[in-house]
């Protein structure tokens, strides 16, 4: 699976730092994109060695920010899509579904593979299909809250 390169995030806040002659700038990210944003950013910051970083706005047509979309709003396909760039999601299939994920090894395939269709646009067509997406995205999100308690 690819890395991923950037991740988004909100502006909230920023804070004057006078003895340093710096700003610190507060970015909020949804909490299902913490894994891939840690990832970009190297994890845990290390003040002996600096590491800069880009930032620029998000914008969906002419100046316009980007709208937040109910996870429900999405189609099945694309909520698999989205689910399966998600590095809590390929631990998640890994865990709770070894079988599945040996024989396929990425984790579109094994949603492929779980959910028995060719491709993740299936989802949208066919009823059954449908049902076992809903009940793994159900499953993956009561784990990833038992992860953040047991955690």
């Amino acid at each position: 699976m690819k890395e991923p390169m950037a991740f988004r995030a909100t502006y909230a806040d920023w804070k004057l730092i006078k003895t340093r002659g710096v700003i610190q700038v507060v970015m909020e990210v949804p909490l299902a994109d913490s894994d891939a944003a840690y990832d970009v950013l190297g994890g845990m910051p290390n003040p002996a060695n600096e590491t800069w970083f880009g930032i620029a706005p998000i914008k969906l047509g002419p100046d316009k920010p980007e709208a937040k979309r109910d996870w429900r709003d999405l189609q099945p396909q694309q909520q698999a899509g989205i689910r399966c760039n998600e590095p809590t999601f390929v631990a998640f299939l890994k865990e709770s579904r070894p079988d599945d994920w040996r024989e396929s090894t990425s984790a579109a395939k094994c949603v492929r593979l779980i959910c028995n269709v060719h491709s993740r646009v299936e989802l949208g067509t066919n009823h059954a299909a449908r049902v076992i997406w809903h009940q793994l995205d159900t499953e993956y999100q009561a784990w990833k809250l038992l992860e953040a308690v047991n955690g």
